[in-house]
């Protein structure tokens, strides 16, 4: 290429550089000669690239493009995958080695102990820095100890070996003059020969143990390696960048600073205000030591009250939310309560998951466990939310326990059956209003049985009752006629006694809201259901409720999805021992536990959560000890083998009322009226159960019952008012029976 330059207005001519020619060019018809001189203009060099890639396209073809990118998109992630998967497990590897190291090392010094005891101390649990500095210091001194004992014992080695030698020198120098003055025998050489043989094996024996020593040291070695690492490998403890992904864990630890922290960014800003005026002593002040409380831990947190700042535990227990967040939890997974302090709320925050992991068998289920004892034992219904099992005193006590559908109430009040029917002093009634075989398998073993949701079986669970209601006024007029053979009352001695008629009778209604809510009436026009003065069902449950308890008659019920209809006031308030499941609303709570147990803040029924937490219940004892429990889970063929257990329990028994004797209610009824012409239906009744105490068909009697069986037998029963039994027309039917008799 020629280039002219104008300088100084004199022309020079330029030197000519022939530059190659790319192979692929293809060169122009009209393009000049290579010597013929070209003229141009010099351009910039990346202006003159770029032209150049301009104008020759694509390096890479665009198929091959393609390929190449998607190739790249999975080769190089795999590749990041084996890299990461690498450096974890060797990070798992030397990770490991250190722990055991550390741990070893630890050990030996008393730094791990001096550890704890440093956290002890920041925790402000004073009382187990104390011990674990007792036991610091006894550690110490039994380690001393065993170094004095270890060095005596070295100085002691050297006479040991040579009082050895000397000895064996002199048992093998007499051993070796027998021999020799023994004729035929051993020589005096061959016995030292032997001695030197038995020293040489001895040491070919050492030095082949010791040849095997570096082996063993590395088994131990990679033993110990092999602990390491899955140790670190089971808490998948390893920085982020290498953790496999979902894996990492992301708990926060509950530290003081970390509580604090949510308290302060809770949305309650009298608290937050109070939080920012406070130095880090008068924080910490706020809290009492953080403890292990089963599956999570617990902190008392005393909030500010001064001047201008007052926080209420009822704020706090409304951010329950918040608080979680700041936590690092579910909601689900903080309970926040009053504590017994002033001015103070308890959160219990469970580790992360906790709840969601199922517990252990109910102990029921285990083989061994074939009697239980009402009167000083006490059910296991499953564990509290800190790990303890919850056990459930029953003697004495009326019971109920509610909920939303489906969501574990049959399963957790058949549970509490099935302990109760070990015990055969106790005698139960069972009406079940749903009907659909949840407790067929106690058929046997209870006295009453009715299974069903229809009017008739209301009918009959409303028989029940008032049966049990007629029981109860039987044992306490007993009482009242004979107040000197009974000075205590009802004590359990006397209730253990299957003959005193003073045992303990437990009424169960399940799906009690069908009885509530039943708009049937009987034969003279009263209703079944209802919360009225007339209603049943109703007024025989209040009346045990009332009084029963004293004379050993209880009554125990399960309602769903409560209401002032399905579960009257006066019903639920007659409760001993109450318990829910999740509901869904906060009034529904309060007619489950009661108001006094949900203002407390213990009783939160409607914050469980629907589906998930089955079978998870919120308890208020007798002692009024409110307490979240998981219940135990008992399927059905577990509580098949709980229930033949408590059979075999109860075969005895059952027996011994197959052989009572049988009685001639006719006969009966002509006695008791002696000679009045007519008697009150019900007064004949309370006769009959004079006549008979332990007669159970007379037990089980009522005004109705009466009437029945009297018409089916000739004497009818007509209403006056009230229900009257004619000594004329029992007289009458007695005389008919026997003649018939005499005439076959």
């Amino acid at each position: 290429m020629t280039a002219v330059h104008d300088h100084d207005d004199t022309n020079h001519e330029a030197e000519v550089i022939p530059l190659p020619v790319r192979a692929t060019a293809e060169r122009l018809g009209d393009d000049p000669a290579n010597d013929e001189p070209i003229e141009g203009e010099l351009v910039p060099d990346t202006t003159s690239r770029a032209l150049a890639r301009i104008k020759r396209g694509p390096v890479i073809p665009p198929a091959l493009a393609g390929k190449a990118k998607r190739a790249a998109e999975v080769a190089l992630p795999a590749g990041a995958q084996a890299v990461k998967f690498t450096g974890r497990h060797l990070y798992y590897v030397g990770g490991g080695a250190w722990d055991t190291l550390a741990s070893g090392y630890g050990r030996w010094t008393g730094r791990d102990i001096d550890a704890r005891i440093a956290a002890a101390q920041a925790a402000g649990d004073h009382g187990v820095a104390a011990q674990l500095s007792a036991q610091r210091n006894e550690s110490r001194r039994l380690f001393l100890e065993r170094i004095k004992v270890f060095g005596q014992l070295m100085m002691q080695a050297p006479k040991f070996i040579a009082a050895t030698g000397l000895l064996t020198t002199a048992i093998t120098l007499i051993v070796s003059i027998a021999a020799w003055a023994t004729p035929g025998g051993m020589g005096f050489a061959d016995v030292w020969s032997a001695l030197i043989n038995a020293l040489v094996g001895g040491f070919d024996f050492v030095v082949w143990a010791a040849s095997w020593a570096p082996w063993a040291g590395i088994a131990l070695l990679v033993g110990l390696l092999i602990k390491g690492y899955n140790h670190r490998r089971r808490r998948q403890d390893v920085p982020a960048f290498l953790a496999t992904p979902g894996t990492g864990s992301t708990e926060v630890e509950i530290t003081p600073s970390v509580v604090v922290s949510a308290l302060q960014r809770s949305g309650i800003p009298a608290l937050r205000r109070a939080i920012d005026r406070m130095d880090e002593h008068q924080r910490a002040a706020m809290l009492s030591p953080i403890k292990l409380a089963g599956c999570g831990v617990e902190v008392d947190v005393t909030l500010p009250s001064s001047g201008d700042t007052t926080v209420t535990t009822e704020q706090v227990r409304a951010k329950r939310q918040a608080v979680a967040e700041g936590l690092g939890r579910h909601e689900h997974e903080v309970f926040i309560t009053k504590a017994p302090a002033a001015r103070t709320v308890r959160l219990w925050v469970a580790d992360s998951g906790a709840l969601d992991e199922p517990i252990g068998p109910s102990p029921l289920v285990n083989d061994g466990f074939d009697a239980a004892d009402i009167f000083s034992g006490r059910a296991p219904w499953g564990v509290t939310l800190r790990g303890d099992a919850f056990l459930l005193k029953l003697w004495q006590c009326h019971l109920l326990i509610t909920g939303l559908s489906n969501q574990g109430k049959t399963v957790a009040l058949r549970s509490l059956l099935l302990w109760l029917l070990l015990d055969p002093s106790v005698e139960v009634h069972l009406a079940d209003l749903k009907g659909v075989g949840d407790y067929n398998m106690l058929k046997p073993l209870v006295s009453t049985y009715i299974a069903g949701p229809t009017d008739e079986h209301v009918a009959d669970a409303t028989d029940m009752v008032e049966w049990a209601g007629e029981e109860m006024n039987r044992r306490i007029t007993e009482i009242e006629a004979n107040a000197d053979r009974y000075p205590n009352g009802v004590t359990s001695e006397l209730s253990r006694d299957p003959h005193s008629g003073f045992h303990p009778i437990v009424l169960v209604v399940d799906e009690a809201q069908v009885a509530y809510e039943c708009t049937a009436k009987d034969e003279q026009g009263i209703p079944y259901g209802g919360a009225k003065a007339n209603s049943r069902f109703f007024n025989a449950v209040r009346k045990i409720q009332n009084q029963g308890r004293a004379v050993n008659v209880t009554f125990w019920q399960g309602t769903q999805d409560p209401t002032n209809e399905n579960l009257p006031i006066r019903a639920r308030n007659g409760a001993h021992i109450r318990a829910s499941l999740v509901v869904a609303t906060e009034s529904q709570s309060r007619m489950g536990m009661g108001d006094a147990a949900v203002d407390a803040g213990g009783a939160a029924p409607h914050e469980l959560r629907q589906g998930l937490d089955k079978g998870v219940l919120v308890v208020k004892d007798a002692s009024n000890t409110i307490e979240t429990v998981r219940t135990h889970f008992i399927d059905g063929n577990a509580a098949e083998i709980i229930a033949e257990r408590a059979r075999q329990a109860r075969h005895h028994i059952r027996t011994r009322v197959k052989e009572t004797e049988q009685r001639d209610l006719l006969a009966d009824v002509a006695e008791v009226l002696a000679d009045d012409g007519k008697v009150k239906a019900t007064d004949v009744v309370a006769r009959l159960r004079t006549l008979a105490p332990n007669y159970r068909p007379y037990e089980q009697l009522n005004a109705d019952k009466l009437k029945a069986q009297l018409d089916a037998e000739g004497a009818q029963v007509t209403k006056a008012g009230v229900l009257m039994v004619y000594a004329e027309r029992v007289h009458q039917a007695l005389a008919e029976r026997e003649g018939g008799n005499d005439a076959e």
